[in-house]
C-alpha cells in the first residue's frame, strides 16, 4: 500500500514538473576539415534543483512543426504537450540549438604530427552536456540554459 502512495506522489510531482533537456556536441576536424560533427538531445531523467534559468535564444515554427504540435482549444501551442512532441521539435532544431549554446563550456583537445615535410592536425571539440528547459509561446520556442545557482 505504501509503494502504491510513493508512486502515485512520485507520478504527480513528475507531472507537475517543468520538462528538462539535456544537449552535448562533438566536432572533429583533420587538417582543418570538418570530419565529424554530431549533436545529441535527450530527455532529462531528473529534475535540477537551485538553478536559475538564463535566455539562450528563440526558435520559430516551421509549417512541419505546426502540423504536430499540440495546441489548445482556443488554437496556441500548448506547453503542456507530451514531452515526446517537445523532444521532436528540439530534434528538428539541432542546428539552430547549437548556434543557442556557442557560448557553452568546451573541452578542446589539439594534436600536431610533423614529420619532415608534412604536419598533420587534429582538433577534438565537445560541448559539456548542458541542461536546458523549453517554452512554447504562439509564434516561437523559447530556450533557457539552466545554471546552477550560487
Amino acid at each position: 500500500m505504501e509503494r502504491i502512495i510513493c508512486v502515485l506522489i512520485f507520478a504527480l510531482l513528475s507531472l507537475s514538473a517543468q520538462d528538462e533537456f539535456i544537449f552535448w556536441a562533438e566536432l572533429s576536424n583533420k587538417d582543418l576539415i570538418l570530419y565529424h560533427q554530431s549533436q545529441s538531445i535527450s530527455s532529462a531523467m531528473t529534475q535540477s534543483e537551485a538553478v536559475d534559468e538564463d535566455f539562450a535564444c528563440e526558435l520559430s515554427y516551421s509549417e512541419d512543426d505546426l502540423s504536430f504540435l499540440q495546441k489548445t482549444a482556443l488554437g496556441v501551442i500548448d506547453d503542456e504537450m507530451p514531452k515526446a512532441l517537445k523532444l521532436r521539435f528540439l530534434n528538428n532544431h539541432k542546428e539552430r540549438l547549437f548556434e543557442c549554446f556557442s557560448k557553452a563550456e568546451v573541452r578542446v583537445s589539439h594534436t600536431t604530427k610533423t614529420q619532415l615535410l608534412q604536419a598533420q592536425s587534429t582538433t577534438y571539440l565537445k560541448f559539456i552536456p548542458l541542461r536546458f528547459r523549453v517554452y512554447f509561446a504562439n509564434d516561437k520556442a523559447l530556450i533557457y540554459q539552466l545554471i546552477k545557482q550560487r
